[in-house]
């Protein structure tokens, strides 16, 4: 006996579902937090659950593909009416999006529960969606999720000038003849895309942390975006791995808030532990200066003693 116990095989098949899923969040979501959109990508993600609603209750069809489609529409759907909200009344953007967020999810919770009360053909179950559902992936599920997530991180690859240009200074691109409206839009879309995504992992309540938590712990490590974006999917890896080792550790155990906990310890070890904005970093430097203003103070007192010296006031 070797001692080594195999994987089961759903398990094998989730870890890669979610692993491709966990690094191309954290890839997508460094752009929406130096943009600024990660509110518009928490409205969508509690539309989704409409989505997923109509689209069973006009096709019968339970599939994941046509759930998912169902939910990107709806997605896209939330973010349109943010920006006519945004554009057309004196509604601020916050405000905004929480309409959107809480009429979205109102509506999508009335959907689920009363097709589930009605009794509609593979209804039951469909509120796994709200915290994700990674037990009932299947090998072609996980494809279809990993095959998605690389697109995604092909396009961030693709674009990543113009909208890094556009995060850091939108005036200057607009100045430049860059199309800050039509860049805008593609990130807010490739939000939603991400967002639809990430829904059978850790669900429409709490899939915007994959896209948030990840980038703000890279943040905290470097300043470079490039190198943002590989600590930030290297994150979003990681937690998705640990938050699928411990949910099949423990029965019963659901993946997507675990996987929002791993998250959230590598972020907290990334607020105190980092070289440069840690906690722990910015204690040492504020040491630091205070012992060199402490010394450079008594230097100064101690000046004029040693030009008065024993002959009394000096004088030029």
């Amino acid at each position: 006996m070797t001692g080594h116990f195999p994987l089961p095989y759903n398990t094998l098949v989730v870890a890669g579902g979610m692993a491709a899923v966990g690094c191309a969040a954290g890839v997508v979501g460094c752009l929406g937090v130096l943009r600024r959109r990660s509110l518009a990508a928490d409205a969508a993600s509690h539309a989704t659950l409409v989505g997923v609603a109509l689209a069973l209750a006009a096709t019968g069809r339970r599939e994941l593909p046509v759930l998912l489609a169902g939910g990107l529409l709806t997605a896209i759907g939330s973010l349109v009416v943010l920006v006519m909200l945004r554009r057309f009344t004196r509604t601020r953007e916050d405000a905004a999006t929480a309409i959107v967020l809480g009429v979205s999810f109102g509506l999508g919770i009335t959907l689920l529960s009363g097709m589930t009360a009605r009794g509609i053909p593979g209804s039951a179950g469909l509120e796994q969606f709200l915290l994700g559902q990674t037990a009932a992936l299947t090998a072609a599920d996980a494809m279809l999720l990993g095959c998605l997530s690389v697109a995604a991180v092909t396009l961030v690859w693709v674009g990543l000038k113009e909208v890094v240009l556009v995060a850091f200074d939108a005036p200057f691109a607009a100045a430049s003849g860059w199309p800050v409206f039509a860049i805008d839009t593609a990130l807010v879309a490739l939000l939603a895309v991400m967002v639809v995504v990430g829904l059978p992992a850790a669900g429409a309540v709490l899939v915007t942390a994959l896209l948030v938590i990840p980038p703000s712990a890279a943040r905290q490590w470097t300043d470079r975006v490039a190198t943002m974006l590989v600590l930030s999917g290297a994150f979003g890896l990681t937690a998705a791995l640990v938050g699928v080792a411990i949910s099949a550790a423990v029965p019963r155990l659901a993946t997507g808030p675990v996987m929002v906990l791993a998250a959230a310890a590598i972020f907290a070890a990334s607020f105190f532990l980092a070289p440069k904005r840690g906690l722990w970093a910015r204690w040492r430097q504020q040491r630091e200066l205070q012992q060199e203003w402490s010394g450079a103070g008594r230097e100064q007192t101690q000046a004029p003693a040693k030009a008065t010296g024993e002959g009394g006031p000096w004088t030029p």
